[in-house]
């Protein structure tokens, strides 16, 4: 008898309903932190159906807000008997309360549901510009030229989209507050961990470097990645594909730098591009000439001096904001 007491007082939750209950307390311990970060690498697919409960959870809540304000700005009645005024009493008080725990079973009203991304922080960084910004919990992003994220920080989860671009993620250790970013219709689901994502049009990838990282997407299929891995696909299409990358080479934007590998120059120019507000035309015989270089994104100097200076071309203004590169 004795032996199955450990047994029936084990403290640790097992399932996400009782995760959703324990990770809900004013005050964590270090053991359950760490006894949830176990529980969710364990299988992958829990990760997805912790933060689906949550939202349900919110979804729940949030109409038991709406029924209190409702309520309240119903006009006040003549009470005839001590009946009415307790069922009154009733409907204001533990009904609501049962209401938002009975509903989140069902998931019911989801128009309802709070926008995770209210009032959220917009960063950007312009043309010719690589940005660094520090979140209020401390995880650090560095957003490529001419991309844009917005950060919305609650609670119980951290709430980021990329709109356009680029962005590195270098992601402060959380596992009360797991770490979201939306990448066209799939989430980057993390604790700390650092990876780079884009998103051009329809077509998005996520590189992980460091940590793990969970990629769901919008029908809840769960993707587990390790480093080294990258995986591009394209918005609202099921299919991705997988690659390995090299942490330490993947996005060196984030150095300032770009480097290129045996690439044809119009390759080369395509990529510079981005980085200058002038138009870059390259003459289509600079695909037959191919360069390994290493190219600074910074400096005194403008990126098409640049151009001019380190690759075999010749450049030349061809309108009031064209510029021409062509073999020498």
């Amino acid at each position: 008898m004795l032996d199955r007491l450990p047994r029936l007082f084990d403290p640790t939750p097992r399932t996400a309903e009782a995760w959703l209950v324990r990770m809900g307390r004013p005050e964590v311990s270090t053991r359950d932190l760490a006894a949830f970060e176990a529980w969710l690498d364990a299988d992958p697919t829990r990760l997805h159906d912790y933060q689906a409960l949550k939202a349900t959870q919110r979804e729940a809540c949030a109409l038991k807000a709406s029924l209190t304000a409702e309520l309240a700005a119903i006009p006040a009645r003549p009470r005839r008997t001590s009946l009415s005024r307790s069922r009154g009493l009733l409907i204001g008080g533990p009904i609501l309360a049962a209401l938002c725990v009975a509903i989140a079973g069902v998931a019911l009203w989801p128009r309802l549901a709070p926008d995770p991304m209210a009032g959220a922080t917009t960063y950007a960084a312009a043309t010719g510009e690589i940005r660094d910004v520090v979140l209020a919990d401390g995880s650090r992003v560095t957003l490529d030229t001419g991309s844009t994220i917005r950060v919305a920080m609650a609670d119980d989860a951290r709430h980021v989209v990329l709109d356009r671009g680029q962005a590195y993620f270098d992601v402060h250790h959380d596992t009360a507050r797991p770490f979201e970013v939306g990448v066209g219709d799939r989430q980057v689901v993390v604790t700390g961990t650092r990876f780079v994502t884009a998103l051009s049009g329809d077509a998005a990838s996520v590189a992980l470097l460091q940590g793990s990282v969970s990629l769901v997407s919008g029908s809840g299929q769960t993707l587990k990645m390790k480093p080294g891995d990258g995986v591009a696909y394209r918005v609202k299409q099921a299919s991705q594909s997988w690659t390995h990358i090299d942490p330490v080479e993947t996005a060196p934007w984030r150095d300032r730098r770009l480097v290129f590998r045996d690439a044809p120059v119009t390759e080369v120019v395509a990529q510079l591009s981005r980085y200058t507000p002038v138009r870059l035309v390259a003459d289509p015989a600079l695909g037959k000439v191919r360069v390994t270089a290493v190219f600074p994104l910074e400096g005194q100097d403008s990126v098409v001096e640049r151009i001019d200076r380190l690759l075999p071309v010749a450049v030349s203004a061809s309108g009031p904001d064209t510029v021409t590169v062509r073999p020498e």
